[in-house]
């Protein structure tokens, strides 16, 4: 019969997942923060007053999402060095 999971390897498998998800938020926040970017240039080659507002709101939209991600995968990566220690 398989003995129970330890605490402490269940506690560093829950720190090593936590780490691979902030990591990849932090990936995921660097590919919208380029596509804010890339939105951002277009809003100045864009000729019409419509073109120009769409890529304006997607410019926001895709910023605020890099915002918020980088966020809180900074969070979790602070919050899991503080329950390590």
């Amino acid at each position: 019969m398989p003995q129970p999971a330890r605490p402490d390897k269940a506690a560093q498998d829950g720190a090593e997942t936590q780490a691979k998800i902030a990591a990849a938020c932090l990936k995921l926040a660097a590919k919208f923060q380029e596509k804010a970017q890339r939105a951002a240039e277009r809003v100045k080659a864009a000729r019409s007053e419509d073109k120009r507002a769409m890529h304006r709101r997607r410019f926001e939209l895709y910023g605020d999402a890099a915002t918020e991600l980088g966020d809180r995968a900074r969070s979790m990566k602070s919050g899991a060095r503080d329950r390590d220690d």
